[in-house]
């Protein structure tokens, strides 16, 4: 099969190569590498096919050697994709975030960071939303309500100076009586002279 591609990549027939594997795709008994390699092929020469060939074929796919193409030629989305596939939500979420202008959007970002196994990534998460989406940081920490240490929240917003920020996240979690939790709103509601909401 290597041997076949690059013979046909040498001559510049990408489309022909392309056409070739899909009918080897139609067999009932074909082999999985040349789902994956059709999804190698659309991620060279025509990148605008291969979301549909991932979410058709996933369960025929080579996924780690396909998210290495997906890499290769900076198809993030399809990337975040083939991660949230194969269950690497921690891969997901990191590509997401270091990818941000092409392969971020809330509501992907949302789904895989309530299964990640690396809990720092909250943090990171926190950090990336204030400074790429502020708007939706009281979105992101409601949804890790019950998952975040509420402490290392508070204080990893401290150091930001935009404590006041997540003020709707905190008074959503005062229920649980953490003591930087209040003392978080209660420094806000005094540097607001909000002395009704302070009582």
């Amino acid at each position: 099969m290597e041997d076949l591609i690059q013979h046909y990549e040498k001559f510049g027939y990408s489309e022909e190569l392309i056409n070739l594997l899909e009918q080897g795709m139609a067999h009932q008994k074909t082999h999985n590498g040349i789902f994956t390699d059709v999804g190698i092929m659309y991620a060279k020469y025509q990148p605008q096919r291969l979301m549909d060939h991932i979410n058709q074929y996933s369960s025929r796919l080579h996924i780690p050697r396909l998210i290495r193409a997906c890499e290769q030629w900076q198809m993030w989305p399809e990337a975040v994709q083939l991660h949230q596939k194969y269950d690497q939500f921690d891969m997901a979420v990191t590509t997401m975030m270091e990818h941000s202008p092409s392969a971020w959007k809330h509501d992907i970002f949302a789904q895989n960071i309530i299964k990640i196994s690396n809990y720092d990534l909250y943090y990171k998460a926190m950090m990336f939303y204030l400074e790429e989406e502020p708007m939706l940081l009281n979105d992101l920490l409601k949804l890790l309500g019950q998952r975040i240490d509420l402490n290392k929240c508070v204080s990893v917003m401290k150091k930001t100076g935009y404590i006041a920020l997540i003020e709707p996240f905190l008074k959503s979690v005062q229920f649980q009586n953490v003591a930087a939790v209040n003392e978080a709103l209660n420094e806000i509601y005094l540097e607001k002279q909000d002395y009704s909401s302070l009582r």
